[in-house]
C-alpha cells in the first residue's frame, strides 16, 4: 500500500477515534450532571479546568447558571467522588467483586452506581451493605489538602490541588470542589510556643501559596484549617495565641483574593471555646474577609447545639455566616463519664453513631448557609479499636448508615433515611 494511501487511512481511522471518545465523554458528562443528586442543583457555569473570569461576581462567587441569592450556596451542586477516589465508592466495589483502582478519574458515581446494580446479581449477598454504603457514597463531601498532601512539599500541593480541580472533577462536571484545609495542626499538634510558629511560618505561607494559586480562578467551597480554634484555647495560656491568630490571618487574607471561592474557617464546637473567645479570635483573624466559619468539623454535637451555639458568635463577628458538619451526629454524641479529665464527649470511633442531616443549603437558619460533610463519615478517628486515623472502615460506616437520622436534636421528630 503506497505510503499516501496509509496516512490517509490512519488519518481517518484516528478522526473517527476522536469523535467517538467526544461522544462518549459528552454523553457521561450529561448523565452525571443530570442525576449526580446533590443538595440542591445548580452547576457551575465554569470550565473544570480552565477555571472562569478573574472578575469576581459578589451575588454570585461560584458563577452558577441561576444567581444564588443572599446565600452564596444557594443552587450550588457540590462534588461528589466516583470510584477512582471515593472511600465509600471503593469500598462497595470491593464488595462486588469490581477493582475500584480500574476506574478513571473520570467516570462518575452515576455511571458506577449502574454498574453496581448489575454485579449485585452475582453478588447478592452483598445487597444490604452496597446499600448502607451507597448513602455516604452518592453524597458530597470534602477534599483535604494538607501537610500530609504529597509529603507536604509546595509543589506536591500544588499537583494535588490542580489534579482535583481539573482531573478528578471529571467525575462531576461542572460541580463545585469543597475543599478543606489542615496546614496548622497537622503540623503543630499539642502545646504550641510562638517560636515553633514563627519557626514554621516560612513554609506555612509557602504551603498556602501554593494552594491559592493552583485554584486560581476555578470555583471552589473552602473549610479552612481543621481544629484551627476549637484547639486553640491553650495557646493563650502559653502566650501564642497571637502568633496561632497570624497564621490563620495569613490564610485568610490569601484566599480572600480568590475570584471564585466562598470561604468559612474553622470556629471549634459548641462543648468547647464559649462564643465570646471563638469570636475575639475569629475577629482576631479576619474573618470579616471571608464568608463567614464553619463548625462541629470533629465533633458529634447535635446541628441545633451548633445553630444555637453559632448564632451568638455570629452577633459577635459582625454577621458572619456559618455551616455545620453534620457528616456523624444523628444520635448526637456520646458523653465521657469524666469530662475533665476525658473531654466532654468521646471522639475514639464512638460506637452507636449515626449519619446526620444531608448536606443541604436549604436549612430554615438565616445564618447557617449549609449543612455539609467536612470529612468522609466512615472515617476511622485512629483510637478505639479502629484503623489508623483518616483511613475508611466500612463496618464503622455501614453502622453509621444504618442509623442515620435527619433530626436536629434529641427533641425533634425522628427522621430516619
Amino acid at each position: 500500500m503506497p505510503a499516501a494511501e496509509r496516512r490517509a487511512i490512519t488519518s481517518c481511522v484516528s478522526r473517527r477515534r476522536l469523535i467517538a471518545s467526544l461522544v462518549l465523554f459528552v454523553v457521561l458528562g450529561v448523565a452525571a450532571a443530570t442525576a449526580s443528586g446533590n443538595a440542591v442543583g445548580a452547576h457551575s457555569t465554569a470550565s473544570s479546568c480552565a477555571g472562569g473570569s478573574s472578575k469576581r461576581v459578589a451575588g454570585n462567587p461560584l458563577m452558577l447558571k441561576t444567581a444564588p441569592g443572599s446565600n452564596p450556596l444557594n443552587g450550588a451542586t457540590f462534588f461528589v467522588d466516583g470510584p477512582a477516589h471515593g472511600a465509600a465508592a471503593g469500598a462497595i466495589a470491593s464488595l462486588v467483586g469490581l477493582n475500584p483502582k480500574s476506574y478513571g478519574d473520570d467516570v462518575s458515581w452515576t455511571t458506577f452506581e449502574n454498574q453496581v446494580t448489575r454485579a449485585l446479581r452475582s453478588h447478592p449477598s452483598a445487597t444490604r451493605d452496597v446499600g448502607l454504603l451507597e448513602k455516604i457514597a452518592s453524597e458530597p463531601d470534602a477534599q483535604r489538602i494538607s501537610s500530609y498532601t504529597d509529603g507536604g512539599a509546595p509543589s506536591g500541593i500544588t499537583k494535588e490541588t490542580q489534579k482535583l480541580l481539573c482531573d478528578n472533577i471529571q467525575a462531576d462536571p461542572g460541580s463545585v470542589m469543597m475543599i478543606d484545609t489542615y496546614f496548622m495542626r497537622g503540623t503543630l499538634k499539642g502545646h504550641v510556643t510562638a517560636g515553633e510558629i514563627h519557626s514554621y511560618m516560612p513554609l506555612f505561607e509557602q504551603r498556602i501559596n501554593a494552594m491559592v494559586s493552583a485554584i486560581g480562578n476555578h470555583p471552589v467551597l473552602l473549610l479552612l484549617e481543621e481544629d484551627a480554634i476549637g484547639t486553640s484555647f491553650g495557646l493563650s495560656k502559653d502566650g501564642a495565641l497571637g502568633a496561632w491568630e497570624s497564621m490563620l490571618r495569613y490564610e485568610i487574607d490569601k484566599v480572600a483574593t480568590l475570584p471564585h471561592a466562598v470561604a468559612y474557617v474553622e470556629a471549634g464546637y459548641s462543648d468547647a471555646n464559649s462564643p465570646g473567645y471563638t469570636a475575639k479570635v475569629l475577629n482576631a483573624s479576619g474573618v470579616r474577609k471571608i464568608r463567614g466559619f464553619w463548625t462541629n468539623d470533629t465533633h458529634l454535637n447535635w446541628t441545633i447545639n451548633e445553630i444555637n451555639w453559632g448564632d451568638k458568635v455570629s452577633k459577635l463577628t459582625h454577621g458572619a455566616h456559618f455551616v455545620i458538619n453534620t457528616g456523624e451526629n444523628g444520635n448526637g454524641p456520646k458523653l465521657n463519664p469524666h469530662p475533665g479529665k476525658q473531654g466532654v464527649e468521646d471522639l475514639c470511633n464512638a460506637p452507636d453513631r449515626a449519619l446526620g442531616p444531608k448536606p443541604t443549603t436549604d436549612t430554615g437558619y438565616p445564618e447557617v448557609d449549609a449543612y455539609l460533610w467536612s470529612s468522609v463519615p466512615g472515617n476511622s478517628s485512629g483510637c478505639g479499636g479502629g484503623p489508623p486515623g483518616g483511613d475508611f472502615w466500612p463496618a464503622k460506616a455501614e453502622g453509621l448508615a444504618a442509623r442515620a437520622n435527619n433530626r436536629l436534636g434529641p427533641h425533634f421528630k425522628s427522621e430516619p433515611y
